[in-house]
């Protein structure tokens, strides 16, 4: 999944912060949708491959973003399903260990950097802001 950002700043030696307009549920198409839905920017750590600078507008591409949104979807209902099998009791207790799980994931992620973009192009030279 490829997305456009705008570098935020420079982290360290091949590591900058971009900011990223998140995807809306509906798909974006506001439009047709005609909800006032609110998608607010995100600030996330990306490795910086092109040699981009602050206010540059980029090109990123999610490693991870399909694998960690289906981790954080269908765990915790996966496992209630199962629980339930056994017991309703067990459902709940399904949930909550998925939930928990989910947690522990996004620890160990943030702990090893938490990067799960890059960038693959520079689409606009912006200059520092």
């Amino acid at each position: 999944m490829t997305q456009t950002a705008v570098v935020v700043r420079i982290c360290g030696p091949g590591l900058c912060e971009v900011r990223v307009r998140r995807t809306a549920a509906c798909g974006e198409n506001c439009v047709s949708c005609s909800n006032l839905c609110e998608t607010p920017d995100v600030d996330v750590l990306a490795i910086n491959t092109e040699g981009a600078a602050p206010g540059d507008r980029v090109l990123i591409e999610g490693s991870r973003t399909l694998l960690l949104a289906a981790l954080v979807y269908l765990a915790p209902i996966v496992l209630f399903f199962i629980g339930w099998l056994i017991h309703p009791i067990a459902g709940a207790v399904g949930v909550l260990l998925g939930a928990a799980g989910v947690m522990a994931v996004n620890r160990f992620l943030q702990d090893r950097g938490g990067v799960s973009a890059r960038i693959i192009a520079i689409v606009e030279k912006g200059g520092a802001r």
